[in-house]
């Protein structure tokens, strides 16, 4: 009796109108990048001067990561980094280029102050700052 091999496979597709730059968060780059990784980043600086750096990368597969300047504002180059060895890098292949949307949400526990007469003084971080709420009530 002779053996029937099948072989089948899934697509998921979706597609959406591009945006200028293409990429918003984070483009990470193989190695052999057809267009190279100064050519790609100063393509981004024609279209949105001053808001992409290249960081470059230590890795087999990897020649560089080009990311928003925004994220390193809010959270240190090394940490992303070391997100995007664990979850990113593992599946990009030499040649690729890679988009990372790399949404951030920042969360501030224990913020204390105190009430008084609709001012709110902080006791703890931000001290100096005040903020005055006035409440109409009709």
């Amino acid at each position: 009796m002779k053996s029937v091999t099948e072989t089948t496979y899934v697509v998921n597709l979706d597609f959406e109108t591009i945006k200028l730059p293409p990429v918003s968060d984070i483009l990470v780059l193989g190695k052999k990048v057809p267009q190279g990784k100064i050519g790609v980043l100063h393509s981004f600086e024609l279209i949105s001067p001053d808001v992409f750096e290249l960081l470059e990368i230590e890795h087999p597969n990897i020649e560089g990561v080009i990311i928003n300047k925004n994220l390193l504002a809010k959270i240190p180059e090394k940490e992303i980094l070391e997100i995007l060895s664990a979850y990113v890098f593992p599946y990009i292949s030499k040649g690729e280029s890679v988009r990372v949307n790399f949404n951030i949400q920042i969360f501030q526990r224990n913020i204390k102050g105190e009430i008084d007469a609709g001012e709110v003084l902080p006791t703890e971080r931000g001290k100096g700052c005040r903020s005055v709420h006035e409440h109409s009530v009709n």
